[in-house]
């Protein structure tokens, strides 16, 4: 499946599981439930994504954007206000061209596939990940880059050893950091200890990445 397949799937999938879980299902994202889950990413659609794809487009150039809680509230409480089903409704429809631009599309999987495993993990759900989401780990290790520890140059491998980055300083001390990719992009974004990941490395950094808790 292409980068863009992947994504309609993944976004379907997520709609499906809104609908079984029901609206009061817990999700990973604090104390959102599935109702305040639909209404962010229907949020993130308005004025057919143009919003979003500028905050993406920055991202994917490795600029934080990070809105406030207030903002991030507000915005959901006028979402909230077209019922559970309805914000459904909304998630059924053709993603915004705008979201499915090669700069963004990688983000935009990433989104769909973090707030459904959010929403999956949550209800003891299993969640596979689609080839393409390997697309996303590099923009958000950039993205997380200035969150990692200091003097750092830590190089990134997927395990089936197909795809690795680095980043970092070159004369700092080096840190593998190896895993699937849903594990990869699990950690990056802050939603699970790195267990399932491998590092290997001088004891100090190592130590220092995995208590390394990114937020996105």
């Amino acid at each position: 499946m292409t980068l863009g397949e992947d994504i309609k799937a993944e976004r379907a999938a997520l709609v499906e599981s809104l609908i079984a879980l029901g609206s009061s299902a817990p999700t990973a994202c604090g104390t959102w439930t599935a109702f305040e889950l639909a209404a962010h990413l229907a949020g993130e659609e308005r004025y057919g994504g143009f919003t979003t794809f500028v905050a993406r487009s920055l991202v994917a150039h490795g600029v934080s954007v990070v809105g406030t809680p207030r903002m991030v509230d507000a915005a959901m409480r006028l979402e909230r206000r077209r019922g559970f089903t309805a914000l459904v409704d909304r998630l059924r429809r053709p993603i915004p061209p705008l979201l499915l631009r090669p700069l963004v599309a990688p983000l935009t999987l990433f989104e769909y596939w973090t707030h459904h495993d959010d929403l999956i993990g949550s209800n003891n759900g299993g969640h596979a990940a689609p080839a393409a989401l390997t697309e996303s780990i590099p923009l958000v290790l950039r993205y997380q880059f200035k969150k990692l520890p200091a003097g750092v140059r830590m190089t990134v491998s997927t395990n089936d050893g197909f795809h690795r980055w680095s980043v970092g300083t070159e004369s700092g001390p080096e840190v593998s950091v190896d895993g699937a990719p849903r594990d990869l992009i699990r950690w990056l974004s802050g939603r699970s200890a790195p267990d399932q990941i491998s590092m290997t490395g001088p004891d100090v950094p190592v130590q220092a990445l995995r208590a390394f808790t990114g937020h996105v």
